[in-house]
């Protein structure tokens, strides 16, 4: 089977499905329509592209030390590039985690379920055993700096530093997603206070 090559997955291309053979799998995520504070009747797939198009943007804003460091090989990839993959496949469990109550939907637990479906889409791709690992590591726990962001008063700084120390290899990965993810929702219209609490406390650990 031919394998994708990263140099060959553009935005412009996703967008204009010129992978809907090779991952049928990711396009299915243009069904799957949310309706909650992030997402106003935005479908996955729609999301997912936002999200891309902000990650674009933002890692042209990061200094040079972020940078270099981004520009690392796992082995074959940089970070940079595998990131990329990550944020691409960051809510690929949405689909069977989608749950509807009157007008309010939420996909409770997408991230352990995208883990298990990257074992075989990951397979399609030219990645290494350790690029592999990188990415579905990132999916994984992705959603875990909006999860105690939508508790800060209790022991905030305490459960990030936690979770630098035990994800140092990815922390900084995730919150750049974390802030591109953000970015590609409709949180700064729908609710402006919460959505520039948390984009000044990311920008401050980016920052620092």
């Amino acid at each position: 089977m031919l394998k994708i090559r990263l140099s060959e997955l553009t935005i412009k291309k996703i967008k204009n499905r010129k992978f809907k053979t090779f991952l049928p799998e990711f396009y299915e995520l243009e069904k799957i329509v949310e309706n909650n504070p992030w997402h106003t009747n935005d479908s996955v797939l729609n999301h997912t592209i936002s999200v891309l198009l902000e990650l674009k943007q933002l890692l042209k804003k990061l200094n040079d030390r972020i940078k270099v460091y981004l520009g690392k090989k796992i082995d074959i990839y940089s970070k940079r590039e595998l990131l990329f993959l990550a944020a691409l496949f960051h809510d690929i469990g949405k689909k069977e985690t989608f749950e509807k109550e009157k007008d309010i939907t939420k996909c409770p637990g997408h991230e352990k379920v995208g883990t298990t479906k990257l074992k075989i889409i990951l397979s399609k791709f030219d990645l290494s055993k350790n690029e592999k690992e990188f990415i579905t590591k990132i999916v994984r726990n992705h959603g875990f700096i909006h999860e105690i962001l939508n508790f800060p008063e209790k022991n905030l700084k305490k459960k990030l530093e936690e979770f630098k120390k035990r994800y140092s290899d990815i922390f900084l990965e995730v919150i750049l997603l974390s802030i591109a993810d953000m970015l590609g929702s409709q949180l700064k219209n729908n609710k402006s206070k919460e959505f520039n609490f948390r984009m000044t406390f990311l920008n401050k650990v980016i920052n620092d």
